[in-house]
């Protein structure tokens, strides 16, 4: 996969998007490298995870790719192709995903993902207390794609603080 840095981008094409958990940094950062939890947290709302599909290799290099189907209307199918670039636990997980072609393979057109987590004083819906700070940039997305993409990720880390509240 080629590479670029997110820093190089237009600043315009990269979302930003910050999100707080009542959680430590290693849940965060295990939540999205255990195979188990990952699928039961990720992906927008009606979508989900088919874990027969996922491949989870966690290290630099490594791959994470998966399918996700509509929960609603289930032909409908979304193929996703990632490598990791850099992780740093329990603080950094960067991806580029590989998007893919109207055939579902991996085209050269890559998307970059910087996931950043830190402790700190966290303000949730059980209120204000030590936790986790999420924050992710994500581009190049086309300011149209933007809000589609946030949305995925509200929906995503909704589930994944629905998740952790059970641990």
């Amino acid at each position: 996969m080629n590479q670029f840095e997110l820093e190089d981008l237009d600043p315009a094409e990269v979302l930003t998007y910050r999100h707080e958990f009542s959680a430590t940094p290693e849940e965060i950062y295990g939540a999205f490298l255990d195979p188990t939890l990952f699928v039961q947290w990720f992906g927008p709302k009606e979508w989900k995870v088919i874990p027969s599909t996922l491949t989870l290799e966690p290290v630099t290099g490594g791959r994470q790719q998966f399918v996700m189907r509509h929960t609603v209307n289930p032909k409908y199918q979304a193929p996703m192709y990632m490598r990791f670039i850099e992780m740093k636990e329990p603080s950094l997980i960067e991806y580029r995903e590989a998007l893919p072609t109207p055939q579902g393979k991996p085209s050269d057109t890559l998307v970059g993902l910087r996931i950043s987590i830190e402790s700190g004083t966290a303000v949730t819906e059980d209120g204000v207390g030590e936790g986790t700070i999420v924050t992710l940039a994500q581009g190049p997305l086309p300011e149209a794609a933007q809000e589609h993409s946030r949305e995925s990720w509200v929906g995503s880390f909704e589930s994944l603080s629905a998740l952790l509240k059970k641990a």
